[in-house]
């Protein structure tokens, strides 16, 4: 069985080393995690987006390259800081678990959460990093919520 993780498109190894600070050229992260990372980065933000454009081939996994754009450069950047989140965090975001948060604690601190919140609300604020979010935005499709 091939592993699934193993799918580069929208950024290559040495271009998200390149961009980013926070992701080391050193063997503790090998060219295999990162790819795991990158991986689920793309998968993310195709999450978050859903839908754009038509696809260059209809059969490809993600979203991007479209007919109209190869891979935006915003997109190659958004996927470079949602890798390096994962890469922060140890583990995947709960965007991939698809997990509701009802209530967090920390030490003497509770809080809860509204169970009638919607999950887009909490990936709009906690599980993506804003600056991913505003670019995100941009391809977030629009035209889905049109009646035809």
């Amino acid at each position: 069985m091939t592993n699934l993780l193993d799918e580069l498109v929208y950024v290559s190894l040495e271009d998200a080393r390149d961009t980013s600070s926070v992701l080391p050229d050193n063997p503790t992260l090998t060219d295999t995690n990162l790819t795991k990372l990158i991986t689920q980065a793309q998968w993310i933000i195709d999450t978050y987006i859903q839908s754009f454009w038509e696809k260059v081939v209809s059969t490809q996994s993600f979203i991007f390259p479209t007919i109209d754009d190869a891979i935006p450069q915003d997109i190659q950047l958004a996927t470079v800081w949602v890798t390096e989140q994962l890469y922060l965090e140890g583990t995947t975001l709960s965007v991939l678990k698809g997990e509701k948060i009802t209530s967090e604690s920390n030490m003497s601190r509770s809080i809860w959460y509204s169970d009638k919140g919607s999950y887009q609300e909490y990936i709009d604020t906690i599980g993506v990093p804003k600056k991913v979010i505003n670019i995100l935005n941009k391809y977030k499709s629009s035209f889905i919520w049109q009646v035809i």
